[in-house]
């Protein structure tokens, strides 16, 4: 019977990777189940679990009974108001932890104790540090990869009331990760008849990895990066990233990190991921950079990163001490005198004939902002999903 199972959730894989015309990032075939306790939970591509800067992110619905479509949960109960909300609280009768979605930052609201973990916004959802919240009500957690589904993961949370260990529950629930596994396929399948061409919402994707193949027929998946300077044009270049559902990079100067915090806040608060703009002469001085923008990163938004910008010549001994580098595809700098029709014209020129994953960086400031609307429609009108670049370690 086992066996038989075992090529039942093989096939089911296999249809999934067939028919899924959906577009994914580069490492988006990985499937993130959530169960708490003995229950599991839906599996649904706007609550899928993510990675970003090496901390694995859950929607905070999963700990709520009450929010997370299964009715089984582990004593938290919580409070968000939706999307105008700038708190979000996590509470017990002896515990209350409050995330501050606008400043990026969350706290013991009793103690008053100040912890540099943030919630991320996804889709309008918030998602919130799996180890943090566990350890702060007492949780458990685990992470383990699932045998018969190909870059399928389970992460199991739990509480005293727990019965089956991992590998025994893993043996048990082999019929309904199945059937979870067969429902989010439909769904997907459902939403791409309806609408093939809309914005990606993923996993974990890769910096520095060129993916051989698009992430779905007739797609590529493409990624964003925004090279900020100075803080000139770069909000209105987010209020055009949200306004079209994309998702972006900033790598951001020493400096500016130093001296913008409520800007770099709302980067990170609204989902986008922060990297390091680090161009020295040489790998020393870019070094030097790299750890003044870490050290700044920490001080404004309580938050690290691996990502970063340098020249060329000097990703491999970076890349070589645990930096993720970017290696871009093409470099846009449009100036003064191009409209933005043209500048995505021209954009779309440079890109013909390309199947394979694409980086794209634009310069930051005014110009930038003046043509990316112009750029993402066009990028979306053939077929370059853009996906949410996250580091990953490799």
């Amino acid at each position: 019977m086992r066996a038989i199972r075992r090529i039942l959730s093989r096939g089911l894989a296999v249809l999934l990777c067939a028919l899924l015309f959906l577009p994914l990032p580069a490492r988006a075939a990985d499937l993130y189940f959530t169960a708490i306790n003995e229950s599991i939970c839906f599996l649904t591509s706007s609550t899928m679990p993510f990675w970003s800067s090496g901390m694995l992110y859950v929607p905070y619905t999963v700990f709520d009974a009450g929010k997370n479509g299964i009715g089984v949960g582990v004593g938290i109960s919580s409070s968000y108001t939706g999307p105008a909300s700038t708190r979000l609280t996590l509470y017990t009768s002896s515990r209350v932890l409050e995330f501050d979605l606008s400043e990026g930052t969350c706290r013991d609201y009793i103690s008053g104790e100040v912890f540099a973990y943030r919630a991320i916004i996804r889709n309008g959802l918030p998602f919130l540090p799996l180890e943090m919240v566990c350890r702060f009500f007492g949780l458990n957690y685990s992470y383990n990869s699932l045998p018969d589904i190909p870059q399928g993961y389970l992460i199991r949370i739990k509480n005293s009331e727990v019965v089956l260990t991992d590998s025994e529950f893993i043996d048990a629930a082999g019929n309904l990760l199945n059937k979870r596994l067969q429902e989010y396929t439909q769904s997907l399948n459902s939403a791409a008849t309806t609408s093939p061409n809309t914005g990606t919402s993923g996993n974990q994707g890769s910096a520095v990895t060129d993916d051989p193949s698009p992430s779905s027929p007739g797609s590529v998946s493409t990624y964003l990066a925004v090279t900020c300077q100075s803080a000139d044009g770069i909000n209105s270049i987010l209020n055009t990233l949200d306004l079209s559902g994309a998702y972006a990079v900033f790598f951001c100067t020493p400096e500016l990190l130093e001296q913008e915090g409520d800007l770099v806040r709302r980067i990170l608060g609204t989902g986008h991921s922060v990297g390091l703009l680090a161009q020295g002469a040489d790998v020393s001085q870019t070094r030097r950079l790299l750890e003044d923008g870490a050290q700044a990163l920490a001080r404004t938004a309580l938050t690290r990163t691996t990502l970063a910008y340098v020249p060329a010549e000097q990703r491999a001994t970076l890349e070589g001490e645990g930096w993720v580098c970017w290696e871009e595809t093409l470099a846009l700098t449009p100036d003064d005198n191009v409209g933005a029709s043209s500048f995505a014209t021209s954009t779309m020129g440079r890109l013909s004939g390309r199947t394979r994953t694409t980086y794209l960086t634009l310069e930051g400031g005014a110009n930038g902002a003046r043509v990316l609307s112009a750029l993402l429609r066009r990028l979306d009108r053939e077929s370059f999903d853009l996906g949410i670049p996250m580091e990953t370690r490799l």
